[in-house]
């Protein structure tokens, strides 16, 4: 080349040195390296939320971003994390817990990561499978999660007779994130019983509709119980109270019906406490009463006995010697119904 070709030093020198600092570099056997790490690959979360409850089912979707000229389109990216497992991709045959994915046309790489079971931090990592030492870190918080957002209780009725025989449905709402594997609710309770088996627990499919309904048999006895719901290791629960359970009907009776109206005269009244379903809480107090045709009370009662298969009896003495209808009235404390039989006093 003769001297008038060649491009002056000058020009030369600037051209050495604007590569120098663009980079200049041979676009087939250019690999990245450590030191430029920041600006080969980034690692983020894809909605910008760093934090997931830690349940073992909520998911996060994390990218691997690659940068420069070339983008690193179709360059493999193998992820790993710390507390949880991930999604996508394929195991690499050294690390079956890590994920390959080959980033799309315009360098992305995406992956889900699956929240562990233990509160702290989770690490998700991030490495070119292409270039030695080029590995970036996430750090997301897995926090306790709220019952709430797993299950909830959308029907659970606050008090319940304590009759023995009423069933009351409870019903909870599950999360659609749940997996389709751990879609199972298990009903339990400290008393009364969602079975046959006493206080053994019962486990119901969520429906489509994200719902799971048991129905709970009431005990015979007043008090509290605990009622949880539990799914896919998460338990959310409610209290319940056992109310007295009053009677829907007494049926009366008088034994004999018919007496002389006599200072010694006495009969024995029966009274049968009913409801539609179950039986009247033992320990009700039964109340007797007797008045005569025109009103007037009179009368004594004796003996009074109350049992558990739902009667009370008492023994009463007219106490008169004036013939006439005499009505007996029998009731129960903290109800409105009553029960009625008329005897008739004969001279």
């Amino acid at each position: 080349m003769s001297s008038r070709n060649r491009p002056p030093f000058a020009a030369f020198l600037a051209a050495g040195l604007a590569c120098a600092l663009a980079g200049c570099y041979d676009k087939d056997d250019y690999a990245p390296t450590e030191a430029n790490v920041n600006q080969i690959v980034v690692l983020e979360s894809v909605s910008g939320a760093t934090s997931l409850p830690a349940d073992g089912f909520s998911r996060l979707p994390v990218q691997a971003r690659l940068l420069g000229d070339p983008a690193f389109a179709r360059r493999t990216v193998i992820f790993s994390v710390d507390n949880g497992t991930l999604d996508g991709g394929q195991a690499p045959s050294d690390c079956p817990a890590c994920r390959e994915v080959v980033a799309d046309s315009t360098g992305r790489a995406r992956v889900d990561v699956i929240a562990g079971t233990r509160v702290g931090t989770a690490i998700v990592s991030a490495r070119l499978k292409e270039a030695t030492g080029i590995r970036v870190d996430l750090a997301l918080q897995l926090v306790a999660p709220a019952a709430g957002d797993v299950v909830r209780f959308v029907a659970a009725p606050a008090t319940v007779p304590a009759d023995g025989a009423t069933l009351t449905t409870f019903t909870v709402e599950v999360a659609g994130s749940v997996p389709q594997a751990q879609r199972t609710v298990r009903f339990a309770a400290t008393a009364g019983s969602f079975s046959s088996g006493g206080t053994t627990p019962i486990d119901v499919p969520v429906d489509a509709g994200n719902r799971a309904s048991a129905d709970f048999k009431s005990p015979a006895t007043i008090g509290t119980a605990r009622i949880t719901a539990t799914v896919a290791g998460v338990t959310r629960e409610t209290a319940v109270s056992f109310a007295r359970a009053l009677p829907g009907a007494i049926v009366v009776t008088a034994n004999p019906p018919v007496l002389m109206a006599a200072a010694n005269a006495q009969t024995t009244i029966t009274a049968t406490l009913l409801r539609d379903v179950g039986q009247v809480t033992d320990g009700a107090v039964v109340t007797f009463s007797a008045r005569d045709a025109s009103g007037t009370a009179l009368g004594l009662f004796t003996n009074v006995t109350r049992s558990a298969s739902g009667s009370a009896s008492a023994v009463f003495l007219p106490q008169t010697t004036t013939p006439g209808r005499v009505t007996i009235t029998v009731g129960v404390e903290g109800s409105r119904v009553t029960g009625s039989v008329d005897i008739e006093l004969t001279p």
